[in-house]
């Protein structure tokens, strides 16, 4: 029992001979790496798990070179769960979220775009095949009145009373009124 209680007080004196050597280079190191703030706990970390090793006394062969590759490690960790900390959304931000209105579709709205939809798509198959591919090209492709023209080979005068005439039929078909008219 002797034995073990002065194993326990040798590496207890070890232990606090390097705490002694290393402690201000060690929370130097910490302090560049992590800041002012978290380079003690860090400190205190390293040096716990120098003691956990020390039980084994093979297994720690440079003791400051464990011990900075230790505070490297933390230090390291400290990063990682720094970002991932960063990443997370405070009560705040999630209120916020929940703060904001809903614009989703509600089923009348989406069921009432369905009919329009195929309203238009009627009022397409009753024009021109020219006047058709003009709307189409204009307004579901994007397409601009000059790349219309060259694609179907007329003048953008052509073009734009195209799609003139295709906004009017769409408008009388689906019950609108155009604007300035």
């Amino acid at each position: 029992m002797a034995a073990a209680s002065e194993r326990q007080d040798e590496s207890n004196s070890h232990l606090g001979l390097l705490y002694r050597l290393y402690r201000t280079a060690l929370l130097r190191f910490l302090t560049r790496r992590v800041g002012h703030d978290d380079a003690p706990d860090l400190l205190q970390e390293a040096f716990i798990r120098m003691a956990r090793a020390k039980t084994d006394p093979h297994s720690v062969r440079n003791d400051k070179a464990f011990l900075f590759q230790v505070a490297s490690n933390l230090a390291a960790d400290h990063g990682r769960e720094s970002r991932r900390r960063s990443r997370l959304l405070t009560g705040d931000e999630i209120d916020a979220i929940l703060d904001i209105p809903d614009e989703t579709a509600r089923p009348a709205d989406a069921a009432q775009a369905r009919l329009e939809g195929q309203s238009l798509a009627r009022a397409l198959a009753e024009m021109p095949p020219r006047r058709a591919d003009a709307f189409r090209l204009s307004r579901l492709e994007g397409l601009s009145h000059q790349a219309i023209a060259a694609r179907l080979g007329v003048s953008v005068r052509t073009v734009e009373a195209e799609i003139r005439m295709a906004l009017d039929h769409c408008a009388e078909r689906l019950g609108r009124t155009q604007p300035g008219r």
